[in-house]
């Protein structure tokens, strides 16, 4: 080999050590670093196994806490025993109270606290159950609408029909027969059988509230201490008594929203366990109970919707789990969907179906009750004038017919002898307004522009002949005889419209008119007038082209008024009561647009034409149900404050604080709705503090860097979804009246208020429950026993003092503030005791 070749050799050679070297080196670098790794892991098994240690220890010490702490007790039991004999009996109350705070959950003291409440709550609810035994504030309302079921008999109110229908069967249990009239408030019940009854079945309702707090703040807290608070803070409030003692639609609205929301309760308990039976019942029982309270009252809505929220929640939460595949969460949803919205809806739709099969007939031929619906709904209820009618159907000149406005809950054109006040130049003419019942004031005779009728009886002799689109015509009423006519003059209360008026008039040959009501004469003294063109109307079939008639209950008119060029109209305004007995406004419009200028002649009377049939127009039960529904909300919205209700309405922010009373019967007897006013302003206090303990509780959860005790960390858990839940049903229950402009009156307050109750309850149960987490032990003791037996007491005494405001009192004479029994304990002026 030459020297060059053994040089290179060497050279490889070295550079073979040198990488050697290297993957020598990385390997031992990485051999490092796992062992670093292994290291760390290491490092956080022993720190997660210390704190482990550390959290037992913290177990540890609280169980020896507990310990000594009994072992305390027993001493100073020893002690006490050796005592006087006061002192023994408080040691033994003392122990007695924390058996009740940390035994709470045993099958006998829960029983034993659950039967106490259920018989507190009959007892005050039954007392005085018959004074008066007469007829009291709303029950003049809801009392008649019981004895229209019994006696099957229509009307139309603005509740939905599920509360009275169960205040009927109260009344139809105990035999009662329908015959009180319940015409006005201090008629006695003396003599009827019944009505007792469903006083009773009211009482045994607002009774029924007191278990449903306490099992509901129960399933949330899991404290025996909250759940007992919420129930003595329900059982103790003299309004809720009060409006649970009589027969009106509050006792079963609250029963079923306190079910209701128990029932949301019962589920949040099951959350773990969905598709067992037990969690299928408790579902099918929230959405029997939603369906309910909204056959009760509309307002039964809020609870709904405070069921709802927290099933979108739930849902939503349960979407997020990624451990549940999604066939499982369609499972889930349409579970909710099944039981709480197509099951309440269906309870409904029966309670309805059930109300509209009991009201078969109307009360008399005028249709006051039905008069809001239209002729199709009318044509269903016996005693009607349109059930089974039979009349001409193509309207003719000459014939006897009343007009009704086309619309949702329309009035008939009416006129009578009444006439305008002297403002605007109307001293004299006669009034024409709109009119909610079949009065024979409402009948007009269609006639020709020029001619009157030849025929004594009031129809125009030969051929008829038929009104069609662009026909001109004269409106004559026969009662007053007088002839329907338009004026320059605006309205007396809707200014932009012109004044209708009706001016008496004589026809040629007409001396009598007869209609189906009666036979009717025109006022003697009369002066003929030449036929002017504000007494001439346009007929304008809606959709029509030339040459359509008209046609009963079907075809929609207009009519123009020729010489002002505007339509006759319903202004939904009110005429004073003064002179216009707050009857309908009925104008002359130029918004020739207006829904309102529309008419349908509903009754036509005419022997020279042959009749017809219009079963073909009844409605059917669904479209009953839709208008129903229509006219009621329509209705609502038009409840509004007027005259005195403007000082006896009452508004949202004086109800918290119990600003307000409210005089139910003063007769001999004072029943005043107060409600307890400690207990108001005690709820107003946790109300204030709630938002503010869950602000608290987020900041901490935030900011905490040691986790708490299991059991702890549990038990704040249900504390705050208990205040989370109770905090958002008041707000649901209370903020929606802020919106509403009809009247409010102080009993809207109560279903908020076992919602701020229950709330106060768990506020007060929670910082009674962990007193010991921050004082010593002895000291815990007598702060708990003291605390609740404090509470407590304060709660019965206040229902002592103020309990006969809401039962009632004998008065003579009277009532007079500054000789009043309760002027003591008044504490602002508004209250009427």
């Amino acid at each position: 080999m030459t020297k060059k070749e053994e040089e290179e050799e060497e050279e490889e050679e070295e550079e073979k050590g040198m990488k050697d070297e290297e993957t020598k080196e990385k390997d031992e670098r990485k051999r490092e670093e796992v062992k670093k790794n292994e290291g760390k892991e290491r490092k956080e098994e022993e720190k997660v196994a210390e704190n482990k240690i550390v959290m037992e220890e913290k177990e540890e010490e609280e169980e020896e806490k507990m310990e000594n702490t009994k072992k305390e007790e027993k001493e100073e039991d020893k002690g006490g025993k050796r005592g006087n004999s006061v002192s023994s009996y408080y040691l033994q109350f003392e122990d007695a109270m924390l058996k009740f705070r940390d035994e709470g959950s045993s099958g006998g003291l829960w029983w034993a606290v659950w039967w106490a409440a259920v018989v507190a709550a009959a007892c005050t609810r039954l007392h005085y159950i018959t004074e008066p035994y007469n007829v009291v504030w709303d029950e003049a309302h809801f009392g008649k609408m019981v004895s229209w079921y019994i006696n099957r008999t229509f009307y139309l109110d603005v509740h939905p029909p599920g509360g009275k229908l169960l205040l009927t069967l109260f009344g139809y249990l105990g035999g009662y027969n329908g015959t009180h009239s319940f015409a006005s408030p201090t008629v006695p019940y003396e003599g009827y059988q019944g009505i007792l009854a469903m006083r009773v079945g009211c009482a045994v309702l607002g009774a029924g509230m007191v278990p449903l707090g306490f099992h509901s703040v129960w399933c949330l807290t899991g404290s025996l201490t909250s759940a007992t608070l919420a129930a003595a803070l329900i059982t103790f409030d003299i309004g809720s008594i009060t409006l649970s003692k009589f027969i009106l639609l509050d006792p079963p609205l609250m029963f079923f929203i306190l079910a209701s929301f128990h029932g949301l309760c019962l589920l949040h308990q099951l959350s773990h366990r969905p598709f067992s039976c037990a969690w299928w019942g408790r579902l099918a029982y929230t959405g029997l109970a939603l369906g309910c309270v909204v056959s009760v009252k509309f307002v039964g809505v809020f609870v709904v919707s405070v069921v709802g929220l927290y099933t979108c929640l739930d849902l939503w939460d349960t979407l997020g789990d990624l451990r549940t595949p999604l066939v499982v969460v369609a499972q889930h949803f349409l579970a909710r969907v099944l039981c709480l919205i197509l099951l309440p809806a269906s309870v409904y739709l029966a309670l309805f179906a059930a109300h509209d099969a009991l009201l078969l007939k109307a009360v008399s031929p005028h249709a006051a009750e039905e008069a809001h619906l239209s002729p199709a709904f009318q044509m269903n209820l016996l005693n009607n004038a349109l059930n089974n009618v039979s009349q001409p159907k193509e309207l003719a000149y000459g014939s006897l017919v009343t007009l009704r406005t086309n619309t949702l809950a329309g009035v008939y054109l009416h006129s009578h002898n009444l006439t305008y006040p002297g403002e605007a130049g109307a001293k004299g003419w006669q009034q024409v307004t709109g009119f909610r019942a079949k009065d024979h004031n409402n009948y007009f005779r269609i006639l020709f522009p020029e001619d009157d009728p030849e025929q004594k009886d009031g129809f125009y002799s030969g051929a008829p002949e038929y009104v069609a689109h662009g026909d001109w015509v004269r409106l004559y009423h026969p009662v007053t005889g007088a002839a329907l006519s338009c004026s320059k003059n605006r309205s007396f209360v809707t200014k932009k419209h012109s004044l209708v008026y009706t001016k008496p008039v004589n026809l040629t040959n007409v001396q009598q008119e007869e209609t189906p009501l009666g036979m009717l004469t025109p006022p003697k003294g009369t002066s003929s007038a030449s036929i002017t063109p504000w007494q001439m109307w346009q007929v304008v079939v809606e959709g029509g082209g030339k040459g359509q008639t008209v046609h009963t209950l079907s075809s929609s008119v207009k009519f123009l008024c020729v010489a002002n060029k505007c339509a006759l109209t319903w202004s939904r305004a009110k005429l004073p009561i003064k002179w216009g007995g707050g009857q309908a406004e009925i104008t002359c419009s130029t918004n020739l647009q207006e829904p309102y200028t529309n008419w349908i002649v509903e009754q036509h009377y005419n022997p020279y034409l042959p009749n017809a049939t219009y079963e073909h127009l009844r409605a059917g039960f669904a479209s009953r149900v839709v208008e129903t529904h229509r006219v009621m909300t329509w209705i609502n919205s038009r409840l509004k404050p007027e005259g005195s209700d403007r000082f006896n309405s009452h508004r949202p922010w004086m109800w918290p604080a119990c600003l307000k009373s409210q005089v139910w019967y003063d007769v001999s007897f004072r029943i005043v709705l107060l409600g307890n006013p400690i207990i108001f302003w005690i709820n107003l206090v946790t109300l204030l503090a709630a938002p503010a303990m869950l602000l608290h509780h987020y900041f901490t959860t935030k900011r905490r860097r040691r986790p708490q005790p299991p059991h702890l960390a549990e038990r704040k858990s249900r504390q705050v979804f208990a205040l989370r839940w109770l905090l958002i049903a008041y707000l649901f229950h209370y903020l929606p009246f802020y919106t509403m402009d009809r009247i409010l009156y102080y009993h809207h307050y109560f279903p908020a208020l076992q919602f701020s109750s229950m709330l106060t309850a768990v506020v007060v149960g929670y910082l009674l429950d962990t007193l010991h987490t921050w004082m010593s032990p002895a000291r815990a003791r007598h702060a708990f026993t003291w605390g609740a037996t404090v509470f407590l007491g304060v709660l019965v005494i206040s229902f002592r003092v103020y309990c006969y405001v809401g039962y009632g009192h004998p008065t003579v004479g009277g009532f007079n503030p500054d000789n009043s029994t309760f002027r003591a304990v008044r504490a602002f002026e508004a209250w009427e005791i």
